[in-house]
Formats: C-alpha cells, structure tokens, sequence
C-alpha cells in the first residue's frame, strides 16, 4: 500500500454544500456543527490517503464520469480522482436528487 497522499480540492460548489450543512445544523446545535465539521475534515483526509475507498455510483451515466462517493451519517461526497488530485464535487443530503445536482 503507497504512503503517498492525494491532494484535496473542495470544488466551489462543494465548499458552498459543506458551508449551508454546517450553518444549518448549527442553528439549533452549535456543538453538534462543530463536531460534523471535525467529522467531515477526518473524512476528507482518509480520501487523501486512501482515494479508492469511497465507492462507485450504480448509475451508469455518474460512474462513466469516474464519480465515486463517501458517505458520512446522511450525506453523500462525490468526488472524481484525477491523477494525485481527489476534486470534491458535491456534498448533499441522501435524501436529495442528486443525479441532477452532478
């Protein structure tokens, strides 16, 4: 197994997703949003570490695009490998339509 890290890059709209998930938890839960944001973080560095972990989507038209996805609680982190860069694409709820939001 490499020891050599990726690097990882939160793509605008990944940042965007990451900062209204954080802001709405904590509205009613200071605490609880700082937490999922650690959580989120330690997700991300096992990404470097190890990009192959998250897995590939059953939609065809996703998984010919190279996507692969994380999942954390309820969310969903797509994201696509490209050489030693992991590009973050999204971070949306489970529950949402997220083939659209690709």
């Amino acid at each position: 197994m490499s020891n050599v890290q990726y690097e990882i890059r939160l793509l605008r709209l990944a940042e965007e997703d990451l900062t209204e998930i954080i802001s709405y938890v904590a509205a009613d839960r200071p605490s609880m949003a700082k937490k999922l944001l650690g959580r989120f973080n330690i997700k991300l560095s096992v990404l470097a570490i190890s990009p192959h972990v998250g897995h590939l989507p059953n939609e065809l038209s996703l998984n010919q695009l190279g996507y692969r996805y994380l999942v954390l609680d309820n969310y969903l982190i797509f994201y696509v490998i490209e050489g030693r860069m992991i590009y973050v694409h999204r971070i949306v709820h489970g529950a949402r339509d997220y083939k659209n939001l690709l």
